[in-house]
């Protein structure tokens, strides 16, 4: 099984940064490679955010062995889900061989037709059709898989002048929230940012978006506590993270020159514990929580710490980790059930900087490559993970977490 480590985590970024670098390239005709060790990083990264989910990739002349395990419910029925999947070279699209799931085994071309029948009728017609047109063909040996592609740019496109298929989808689906709930949000911070100092804590934009929230909840049962919160920090995302973001939710961000100004001021110095870093850590955990998953926003958290071991890199700090920890447990808390919500918002419209993030006294930081792995080994190591128990313990102390995140 491959674990998450320094080496993973920059072939991994090395991999993704190569795709995304293809992908912005105005040629429509192109090729997207992976290695051996680029593979073993995202099954390494893939596990440790969904910890049931095991699996391996093995090139090599003959083609691409694709083995994985996933844990299901029913311990006392059927344990582990088996499925082995074998992609062969090919000079005319994708070949996929015989796929076993379980001990029920099936040609690939059948398989494809499953997966096919299930895009069609859960997402959108043709979608995996014209996915599958833009591979042209597919070289393997031992060292790596190059997938050649002649890319439908109109396909992949999210630019706001272009109403692309992914935007239309994303319109249709609404998957994180209502956008004209968010945009409520969203200037009602603006209007509030213009007003406080730069050096603020983020707690001061927490406490006004959640007041807002409990407001809104306790006027009428349209507003749910549950969606109102989702709508809070989907605005405290878009604000102070990336613009990016708001691509996943619709058009919320006030372009006026003087907001973006401001905006732009308070992300770089607005603060948690007294520093940018760790506010950054928090809001960006937040997001992945609310846009992907629990495993997956504390497997990227560490994925990023893994990064900054390496040279150049600030090193691995487990303070970053914490405020990671805390961006994502909060998200969680506060759109787990209405019950939750409402009494998140009864703490969060009062909360201070010290009740969102606990100390960090005591939490390694500035660790390099070496000094990690002679001090912490690895990720399975007993002495790391008494310090994800101990960061977690932290938190629990603090009035808002002890609602409870699992």
């Amino acid at each position: 099984m491959n674990q998450i480590n320094a080496a993973s985590a920059k072939h991994s970024q090395q991999l993704a940064q190569r795709i995304v670098s293809t992908l912005k390239q105005k040629n429509t005709v192109t090729s997207i490679s992976i290695n051996q060790q680029e593979a073993n990083g995202l099954t390494a990264l893939l596990h440790r955010a969904f910890p049931k989910v095991n699996a391996d990739v093995r090139l090599s002349k003959y083609g691409a062995a694709i083995e994985a395990s996933l844990a299901l419910p029913f311990p006392s029925f059927i344990k582990y889900l088996n499925v082995n999947a074998y992609i062969s070279p090919s000079t005319q699209g994708l070949l996929l061989d015989e796929v076993s799931l379980g001990d029920l085994k099936v040609s690939g071309e059948f398989f494809i037709s499953l997966m096919r029948f299930a895009a069609d009728n859960f997402l959108k017609e043709q979608l995996l059709d014209n996915a599958l047109a833009m591979i042209t063909s597919i070289d393997i040996n031992e060292e790596r898989l190059i997938a050649h592609l002649s890319i439908d740019k109109n396909l992949l496109t999210m630019k706001k002048d272009d109403k692309s298929f992914l935007l239309k989808m994303r319109d249709d689906l609404a998957l994180f929230g209502n956008v004209e709930t968010i945009s409520f949000y969203y200037q009602s911070l603006s209007e509030f940012a213009a007003q406080q100092d730069m050096h603020s804590s983020i707690a001061v934009f927490i406490r006004h978006v959640f007041e807002l929230a409990k407001t809104r909840s306790s006027i009428s049962k349209e507003y749910l506590a549950v969606k109102e919160n989702q709508a809070a920090i989907t605005a405290l995302i878009i604000y102070f993270g990336a613009d990016r973001f708001e691509l996943l939710v619709g058009d919320v961000i006030i372009r006026e020159k003087e907001q973006l100004v401001i905006r732009n001021r308070l992300r770089k110095h607005v603060s948690l514990q007294t520093r940018p870093d760790l506010q950054k850590h928090f809001i960006y955990s937040m997001a992945l929580q609310l846009f992907s998953s629990h495993g997956a926003s504390d497997a990227i958290g560490e994925f990023k710490e893994f990064l900054d071991t390496n040279k150049g890199g600030s090193g691995f700090s487990f303070a970053d980790l914490q405020a990671d920890r805390a961006g994502t447990r909060l998200a969680m808390i506060v759109t787990k059930s209405e019950k939750n919500a409402k009494r998140a918002q009864q703490l969060l419209a009062n909360v201070t900087d010290a009740e969102l993030l606990p100390s960090i006294e005591g939490l390694h930081e500035g660790l390099n490559e070496d000094s990690f792995e002679k001090k912490f080994k690895d990720v399975l190591s007993k002495d790391y993970q008494q310090t994800l128990t101990e960061i977690d313990n932290r938190l629990k102390n603090l009035p808002v977490y002890q609602l409870g995140w699992e």
